[in-house]
């Protein structure tokens, strides 16, 4: 590791400053007249001033030797130039060379510490008259109070990009609100973790038992395993056991101590409780108004149709469009359209895209409205958790559909436009990949919606549940008020598919391995970890040497971000391997990111609407007001993306298989290795064998193949199920996972300041 050196030196010239963040490149004069570029996020620098930077020297290899900046303070060796340069700048209104002369004449190379100590010695000063003395003592004083920040924050051991979120969250209250409670910060800033902000607490000298300390560690522990599992919520034993873990059994904290604290979250309504029970404050709400939402849904007055009159107008739609749906399908269409509320669930190749057609032309005979007309648009809304997914809709159906968040009207501050105060105006619903709409989604699209709404769900309940809490689509399939179709039969025309068969056998744990010799749709590779990247650079130089595309019609799916087999290292390595570029190209800190890569957004975002999960190309790199901003094309609509972003962003040739949910690639390339094994679980091998259209690529080991299939997803700890029959008196168990939960067990996401946002 390099090691930190101390220079001092006068700053010339600023090269560049970001305008969305602290990221400067100056250039500074040593004492021997020689010059050094120093590069870092630090507060603001005034030419012709005396600075110490601290850093590490490093050689950048297009721009040389340059040292990269930690801390950055006011030397206490000023010139007398310099001095002078600082005082008649901009900054300083109405002060010019000959004023700055006389404060420095006056009071010397130490002026601005005898002004922070006393600001009345600018009295003796001539020439200035009181306003100009205010503006000295004020502009002193803001640079000095943000410099003594930066460098306390600094000394909490925080990194550059910390120090810069928390001065940007905070400003000048940052050092007063982290010594009064530094736990505030898991939940104001981003990045910030509970072992971080502990660690701060004890530095500053928080008691192991402070209660402070307790509260934070069971609110983090609530939302960890939630939004880690799937939960919507913890018992007793569960919450207490596992904030024990957090603090390291200490014997100091006892459960007198965990239990006071816990009542006090109750009383400041930051924990709910319920029945021995223990939830986030917004899952428990979002969980509760679904389930009353759905009895009143399933309650209300709608256009109702007899099965008699569904039949008669599917056979007309059949010899219409020229198709015989099997009894099942039809069964799924008079199903979905003779119930208020109903599921229809399958696997690919089951049919479900033939049906939903089928359920769409019989609604529009049903309804007497013309299928192509606005009318019909109006009165039925397609939606879909993401653009992929929506975009297969509209190739389905030949009608408009969307993201939910685009039907809800996801709005600049992140909010929903449509409420129970400002509803939708559909009479039918359809929401595919349903199994991918986590509680708080449902919720929010639920209370939406006018009572009268008929409400379909298309899903895949063998493929991962959603990423956020809750088990929307199981809890649903398992209470009575759904009606639900099980598509069990595979269509003619999919039987032949060796990659639904391989889903098919993950499904039934029992694979016939000769579907992976026959090399006619699924291709394997045996192979370890270390040979990973290797025979990746083979097949991917032989697919582009044969017309491939990188960007559209292929993907690599990876379990994991960690590791030599890991997402980051495979997309590191192939963007230096298959994107030469090196003119057009963006860095902060561990991120690079260059014209034509292929990249994923990781987060909402509504400002420029574009959603977790999409996938986009940067087509260029520009300067817009001197700041660097990409150009990236997602699906066809280009977007301006700011460097402020750049953590929203990540490389896209190889993506986590939860991200991957609700899209289809007509290639895929799926690595399955040993160094996996904490995430390898058969439902995450099914829904990246599931995402394949053409072509499956398997890189890995047989051995990990088996052990996935045979290790099954937990079940999620949710109440849902039970809301909605306790409406209906009919008593159903909650199932509870473990009492204790040990954080050690919660995988590739058990790191600091990372939740499954960040990333899935």
């Amino acid at each position: 590791m390099d090691e930190f050196v101390t220079v001092t030196g006068c700053l010339d010239s600023i090269i560049y400053q970001a305008n969305d963040s602290l990221y400067k490149v100056c250039k500074i004069i040593l004492d021997n007249d020689k010059s050094l570029v120093v590069v870092g996020s630090f507060p603001d620098l005034e030419k012709g001033l005396d600075y110490d930077f601290v850093g590490q020297m490093k050689t950048h290899p297009k721009y040389g030797e340059q040292l990269v900046v930690s801390i950055a303070s006011k030397s206490k060796k000023l010139s007398q130039e310099g001095l002078i340069s600082y005082l008649s700048s901009d900054k300083f209104h109405g002060i010019g060379p000959k004023l700055a002369f006389n404060i420095v004449d006056k009071l010397g190379t130490n002026c601005i510490d005898k002004i922070m100590e006393d600001p009345k010695v600018l009295e003796n000063v001539s020439g200035l008259n009181q306003a100009k003395r205010d503006t000295i003592v004020a502009v002193i004083k803001n640079n000095y109070q943000m410099e003594q920040a930066f460098i306390r924050l600094y000394s909490f051991g925080l990194t550059a990009k910390m120090v810069e979120r928390v001065y940007s969250k905070y400003e000048g209250n940052s050092i007063a609100i982290i010594e009064d409670n530094p736990y505030t910060l898991l939940y104001d800033v981003e990045g910030f973790g509970f072992k971080r902000c502990d660690n701060l607490a004890l530095n500053l000298g928080f008691k192991v038992n402070d209660i402070r300390r307790i509260k934070a560690s069971i609110l983090y522990t609530l939302n960890y395993v939630c939004y880690n599992q799937g939960f919507t919520f913890l018992t007793k034993e569960q919450l207490i056991n596992s904030s024990k873990g957090l603090l390291e059994n200490n014997p100091l904290i006892t459960d007198e101590l965990m239990n006071a604290s816990i009542l006090e979250l109750i009383e400041e309504k930051k924990l709910c409780f319920e029945e021995e029970r223990y939830y986030d404050h917004s899952l428990y709400y979002s969980e509760n108004n679904l389930a009353s939402k759905l009895v009143k849904l399933y309650s209300s007055d709608y256009k109702k149709f007899s099965k008699d009159t569904i039949i008669n107008n599917l056979s007309i739609i059949e010899k219409t469009i020229n198709i015989n749906y099997t009894p099942l399908q039809k069964e799924a269409i008079i199903n979905s359209l003779s119930n208020k509320l109903s599921i229809i669930t399958g696997g690919p190749g089951t049919g479900k895209s033939t049906i939903l057609k089928g359920i769409l032309l019989c609604y529009s005979k049903l309804t007497n409205i013309d299928y192509n007309s606005d009318e019909f648009s109006y009165k039925v809304l397609l939606v879909s958790p993401t653009g992929r997914a929506s975009k297969r809709m509209i190739e389905t159906t030949n009608l408009k559909a969307s993201t939910i968040h685009k039907a809800l009207g996801y709005n600049f501050d992140g909010e929903f436009m449509h409420d129970e105060y400002n509803p939708l105006t559909c009479s039918l619903l359809i929401i595919d990949e349903a199994s991918m709409v986590d509680i708080n989604l449902a919720s929010n699209l639920f209370k939406a919606l006018p009572n009268s709404t008929q409400v379909i769900l298309v899903g895949d309940s063998n493929q991962l549940p959603s990423v956020g809490p809750g088990n929307v689509l199981y809890d649903l399939i398992h209470t009575s008020i759904f009606k639900t179709t099980m598509l069990n039969q595979i269509m003619r025309q999919a039987n032949d598919s060796d990659i639904i068969k391989l889903s098919q056998m993950i499904l039934n744990e029992r694979i016939d391995y000769t579907v992976l010799s026959r090399k006619k749709e699924i291709f394997y590779y045996n192979l370890d970890s270390k040979d990973l990247i290797d025979n990746l650079d083979k097949i991917l130089d032989n697919y582009l040497k044969n017309g491939g595309d990188l960007q559209n019609d292929m993907e690599i799916l990876i379990p994991m971000y960690a590791g030599v087999a890991g997402i980051d290292a495979v997309n590191s390595h192939i963007q230096s391997r298959f994107n030469p570029e090196n003119e057009k190209l963006i860095k902060r800190d561990t991120k690079v990111f260059k014209r034509n890569d292929k990249v994923l957004q990781l987060k909402n975002d509504a400002e420029l609407q574009i959603m977790n999960g999409d996938i986009g190309k940067i087509i260029d790199i520009i300067k817009v007001d001197n700041n660097d901003v990409m150009l990236i094309d997602f699906d066809g609509r280009i977007v301006n993306y700011s460097t402020k972003n750049i953590d929203n962003l990540a490389l896209g040739y190889a993506i986590s298989i939860h991200k991957s949910q609700g899209s289809e690639f007509d290639n895929i390339i799926l690595p399955i290795l040993p160094s996996y094994h904490i995430m390898l679980k058969k439902k995450l091998i099914y829904t990246a064998i599931t995402r394949a259209k053409k072509k499956l690529i398997l890189m890995g080991k047989i051995e990990s193949l088996n052990y996935a299939i045979h290790n099954s997803e937990y079940l999620r700890q949710t109440t849902l199920s039970k809301r909605i029959e306790d409406t209906f008196n009919n008593r159903i168990e909650v199932k509870i996972f473990d009492p204790e939960i040990p954080f050690d067990t919660l995988g590739e996401y058990d790191m600091e300041g990372i939740s499954p946002y960040s990333f899935m």
